[in-house]
């Protein structure tokens, strides 16, 4: 059986880690699976991805925006939940997950973030990768890249995503998101540039 080669990217918001993983996918001929995920999630569940986003990668007591489909049959026969059943954030990173394995038994993959680090921590050639910036690099990014003009505002928006993000790994998987004893290895691209990051990368893995 064909063993295919995975890399999963995690990343600090505005530490450019999205991107490395694109670019790396790119160079390596490996798919680059980022929102595809949480769009299979949606088919599956027969609802719109818009309310995932409200779920994904958020961890709360109770996310009441679409059904609990699961422990109804296939999520793939269902087409219009009934809409009074609550699905919760575990069902849907459940879902991920098996679907993120799909993936890594079907291509050469590049999977950004939804905790792959810990779904595929036991498969063979799988390479784990934290992507991280310090605090002031990654608001300016954001700045830039989202064109926001308030730096308290950028700042706010990547505090929130840092601590949503921890707490979401912890609750889901137990793991401290930002352990780097969960990778292969770790990056801080305001050092190095996303570009040298998009390299080691790319070597680690092997043409």
């Amino acid at each position: 059986m064909e063993q295919f080669r995975v890399v999963t990217v995690s990343r600090l918001m505005g530490s450019g880690g999205g991107y490395v993983g694109y670019l790396a996918a790119k160079e390596l001929g490996f798919r680059y699976v980022d929102r595809e995920i949480l769009r299979e999630a949606a088919r599956k569940l027969g609802t719109d991805v818009r309310l995932l986003e409200e779920i994904d990668g958020r961890s709360s007591s109770l996310l009441k925006s679409i059904v609990r489909s699961f422990g109804m049959g296939a999520p793939e026969a269902i087409s219009q939940p009934p809409p009074t059943l609550p699905v919760y954030e575990r069902d849907l990173f459940d879902l991920q997950s098996r679907i993120m394995r799909e993936i890594a038994g079907q291509y050469d993959a590049v999977i950004i973030g939804r905790g792959a680090f810990h779904v595929l921590r036991s498969r063979g050639g799988v390479i784990h990768v934290f992507i991280h910036a310090p605090e002031a690099f990654r608001v300016n990014r954001v700045m830039k890249v989202q064109n926001i003009t308030d730096f308290n505002k950028a700042r706010s928006l990547v505090r929130e995503s840092d601590q949503g993000r921890k707490k979401f790994i912890r609750d889901m998987t137990g793991s401290d998101w930002m352990d780097a004893r969960n990778y292969h290895l770790c990056v801080d691209t305001s050092t190095v540039g996303l570009p040298a990051c998009v390299e080691m990368i790319v070597k680690l893995v092997g043409k």
